[in-house]
């Protein structure tokens, strides 16, 4: 069977993307097993009253509230004590699974957007899914590619932590600046030295930041490409 792994990006009112927007600077990631909802939200930003104050807000509108909260530096962690999926309209989740499609976890919720990586497992699928989606949704296709027969695990197991743990935060935004102003792209739509000075950044810092970064992707991805490559095809 082909199948297919996507990301998508949704926006939509409710309450988890309306404080997002709100705070810029943070990022949700959200866990669910349709019994209790895990929270980390990253960065708190702003003043630490009115966060805090947000942060119940939103509580309040998906009908749930924390059993168990735990703050590490600038990370608040909470257990609610009710799955929300249901009262988030609309019901991005509940579509995904009607659609026969398999939500791969966490939904990341980031300035407005909310965003989503699924297996979907027919051309079908995924066109019935976009099609509900976007009757109540600006939807926006990020990613898509074919995953041959024989390679879910490789596919779909690899942990973020796994390939990302060892980057700092000035690595990773070195990184995701270069991402999204085409320094990857081909041909290249810009170099280190416009980017950093967009940034505002010294030249000489933000190259170093992203060629280490770089370096700590690729040390940790090494060990997965050694597992799809065939010796005796390395010259």
């Amino acid at each position: 069977m082909t199948y297919y792994e996507l990301e998508f990006r949704v926006q939509h009112e409710c309450p988890y993307n309306r404080f997002s927007k709100s705070h810029p600077s943070v990022v949700i990631s959200h866990w669910c097993n349709w019994s209790r909802d895990f929270l980390e939200i990253r960065g708190t930003g702003g003043p630490e009253a009115r966060f805090r104050s947000d942060v119940r807000r939103m509580l309040t509108e998906v009908r749930s509230k924390p059993i168990r909260t735990t703050q590490i530096g600038g990370n608040v962690r909470l257990v609610l004590q009710h799955c929300s999926c249901d009262h988030l309209p609309p019901p991005t989740l509940p579509t995904i699974e009607k659609r026969n499609c398999l939500n791969l976890q966490p939904m990341i919720y980031s300035e407005g957007w909310e965003r989503y990586r699924i297996a979907a497992f027919s051309d079908r699928d995924v066109k019935e899914l976009f099609r509900d989606l976007k009757r109540e949704s600006l939807v926006e296709l990020v990613a898509r590619r074919t995953i041959p027969e024989g390679s879910v695990h490789e596919s779909l197991m690899i942990s973020a932590a796994s390939l990302l743990s060892g980057l700092t935060d000035k690595q990773s935004r070195a990184l995701v600046a270069a991402l999204d102003q085409g320094y990857y792209s081909l041909p290249r739509d810009a170099t280190s030295v416009e980017i950093a000075r967009r940034l505002g950044t010294p030249r000489t810092s933000f190259a170093d930041h992203l060629r280490k970064g770089q370096n700590k992707v690729i040390a940790a991805v090494g060990p997965y490409l050694r597992m799809r490559t065939d010796p005796e095809s390395v010259p």
